[in-house]
């Protein structure tokens, strides 16, 4: 138990070390990562859908067992999600519709998503609390079996990626230097290690309880890949790059997929 504990904060930090380096690299040039951008974010969307249903809800039931309550976390987890980001776009005065800036923004493949508060404190309030989600997620997944553990990691660090670019290009865009954008970006995502830490001190009371968090991590996947991700990529009209993308969600089911065949794991 204690090797897996290490081992999950070791894909936590890992994680956050995987989105905070092309946010660094953005910082002095990121046409390069404009361009690449979109694919990412459908290899994002494939792996996030095959990690919820082929491996957290199937564990989550194989843990659990098939009971109503497994399914009504899952589903209230998608409507948490929902009510928080309407709520944020409510209270925070942000249009549903998408500002001229953030089309452009989607024309040069850049991850910002319409319902993104427009004040700093709201939107790194809403990247905090995504990361203490994903923290939780990878470390309960962890805390179940290694295989799901690594699953969970990479579905979670593809949409870490351009979440992280998203949030300091807004910053950014909200008169704030690109340096200290991109500083509070990655600052933000640190809440992930609090996630982790909350499950590293349920895990002594047992995995059962830490089991519980299997839901909650599939349905904000759902909900990410579904309500968050894939409508970024609608803004695609080029021929060969929307089937560049339709490959890239191909790619992510079967690298998500392929990752259960890993031996002892």
């Amino acid at each position: 138990m204690h090797t897996r504990v290490l081992t999950s904060l070791m894909a936590v930090m890992g994680v956050q070390v995987l989105a905070a380096v092309p946010v660094i690299s953005m910082r002095r040039s990121d046409a390069w990562l404009r361009r690449v951008l979109p694919y990412v974010i459908s290899v994002a969307v494939g792996v996030l859908l095959a990690t919820g249903t082929v491996h957290l809800i199937p564990e989550a039931v194989a843990t659990l067992g098939d009971r109503s309550a497994l399914w009504l976390v899952l589903l209230l987890t998608m409507f948490v999600l929902y009510g928080f980001e309407r709520g944020f776009q409510v209270f925070s005065g942000v249009s549903a519709e998408p500002a001229p800036d953030v089309e452009d923004a989607h024309e040069r493949g850049l991850h910002a998503h319409h319902h993104h508060p427009s004040k700093p404190a709201t939107l790194l309030l809403g990247s905090f609390t995504h990361s203490l989600v994903d923290g939780t997620g990878v470390a309960a997944a962890f805390a179940i079996s290694p295989q799901v553990g690594w699953v969970t990691a990479l579905a979670v660090g593809l949409h870490e990626v351009p979440h992280r670019l998203g949030d300091m290009a807004l910053l950014v865009h909200m008169g704030i230097d690109r340096t200290r954008a991109a500083l509070l970006a990655i600052l933000a995502a640190s809440s992930s290690l609090l996630g982790w830490s909350l499950v590293a001190v349920l895990g002594e009371h047992g995995s059962q309880q830490a089991a519980w968090l299997l839901p909650v991590s599939a349905g904000s996947f759902l909900y990410i890949s579904m309500v968050d991700l894939l409508p970024e990529l609608q803004y695609e009209r080029r021929p060969m790059a929307v089937l560049a993308q339709i490959l890239g969600l191909a790619a992510g089911i079967a690298l998500a997929l392929g990752l259960t065949r890993i031996p002892g794991a």
